[in-house]
């Protein structure tokens, strides 16, 4: 059996466990798409590290519904070979999130996604990020949480594992995994820096995922069992914050 046609029937029978045990429960992924577009109406949005797409092959049509809601999207990725994979319209460019070649309150609000975790000097990336925004503009950042266990054996890996882990668990390729930094990766932390730039949050905080669906006999249970019971620990106190692998905050410039 060839390693798509495994993935596809693993994931038919996640899909049927979830179904069952895990009601209620959202990706992270879904929840930043979903504001999203409860951000995106007749407005300019900037897409901060845009990458090979806005929205994944299960939200395709996503993109339609930003467009029909007369949102103008821009974009700017540090990646150029992942900007020349995009198929769509939007005007991007290859630009660092410390250094962006846009005019101050260009934007009616900006989204990040998965971005925050890569970066070296993060408080240059708010400035920027700030910046560009207008004054009552919205700014929705997706990332990693630090707190998390599994940002944890980040860190004490090699870069070449990620790669490896991607491949092996995701099926995606090594080109689409970067560097982790972690340097502005808590909720108080982000806080803080926004908070420098004329920034308060309105929305947000740590969330939670789904559990990893892992292709492999055993494994795959294990997996799976475990993550439906990080949800649940996941509400209590305290430990909770250990156990919500995502950061989505919205911040607006005052």
């Amino acid at each position: 059996m060839s390693s798509s046609a495994r993935r596809s029937r693993y994931w038919k029978r996640y899909w049927a466990v979830m179904d069952r045990l895990g009601a209620g429960a959202r990706a992270a992924k879904d929840r930043y798409y979903d504001r999203l577009l409860a951000l995106a109406g007749p407005v300019t949005w900037l897409n901060a590290g845009c990458g090979r797409h806005t929205f994944p092959e299960w939200r395709s049509g996503d993109a339609e519904t930003v467009k029909t809601a007369g949102a103008r999207e821009f974009g700017f990725d540090l990646d150029r070979d992942a900007l020349k994979d995009r198929s769509d319209a939007v005007p991007t460019c290859v630009a660092a999130i410390e250094s962006l070649p846009y005019r101050p309150e260009s934007f009616d609000f900006v989204a990040s996604e998965m971005v925050f975790e890569h970066l070296h000097e993060p408080q240059k990336g708010v400035a920027e990020l700030v910046r560009v925004t207008r004054h009552g503009g919205r700014l929705l950042i997706h990332t990693v949480n630090s707190r998390h266990y599994l940002a944890l054996m980040a860190t004490l890996t090699p870069f070449r594992f990620h790669q490896w882990i991607v491949r092996r668990i995701e099926g995606r390729e090594g080109i689409d995994v970067y560097p982790t930094r972690y340097e502005g990766n808590t909720e108080a932390r982000l806080d803080a820096l926004f908070a420098q730039q004329g920034c308060r949050k309105v929305w947000g905080g740590e969330v939670t995922d789904l559990p990893m669906c892992v292709p492999y006999p055993g494994l795959f249970w294990l997996a799976l069992l475990w993550g439906l019971l990080e949800l649940q620990l996941a509400r209590l106190p305290v430990i909770g914050g250990f156990l919500r692998p995502n950061l989505l905050i919205e911040y607006v410039r005052d």
